[in-house]
């Protein structure tokens, strides 16, 4: 059974949003009892990450992008270049398998979705779970 479904995020300039509950209500509602759960986030300025969601973590994690990549530094991509840059750094899917009609995941993963673009989005992700 293949069974894909996309849901769209809000997001804020430099910050993240935690999916995680969003991609667990899909895999439930895919019926898949066990197989994989893949998701896809289509975009050039934004990454996906599975890491834990501690505020101190993700403060962290925005002073580690601006040390690597600098804003004020002069890009041959005039526009969001540090947006595409950092969005590098990190992944547009991920895939975890799905036991017992659950996404399985680390007692602290959580699947967070970084903005790195100049300005707010409306962000699909691609939802598609397979399996039994």
């Amino acid at each position: 059974m293949i069974f894909r479904e996309s849901f769209e995020v809000s997001t804020q300039t430099f910050n993240y949003v935690d999916i995680t509950k969003d991609i667990e209500k899909l895999v439930e509602k895919s019926k898949v009892k066990e197989g994989l759960c893949h998701v896809f986030l289509p975009g050039t300025t934004a990454g996906i990450v599975l890491n834990e969601m501690d505020p101190f973590l993700m403060e962290d994690f925005k002073r580690v992008f601006r040390q690597l990549i600098d804003d004020k530094k002069m890009y041959s991509h005039p526009d969001n270049a540090p947006s595409h840059l950092r969005a590098a750094l990190l992944q547009q899917s991920i895939s975890l398998p799905v036991s017992k009609s659950k996404l399985m995941r680390g007692t602290w993963q959580s699947i967070l979705l970084w903005e790195f673009d100049v300005k707010p989005r409306a962000r699909q992700i691609v939802v598609t779970v397979t399996g039994e």
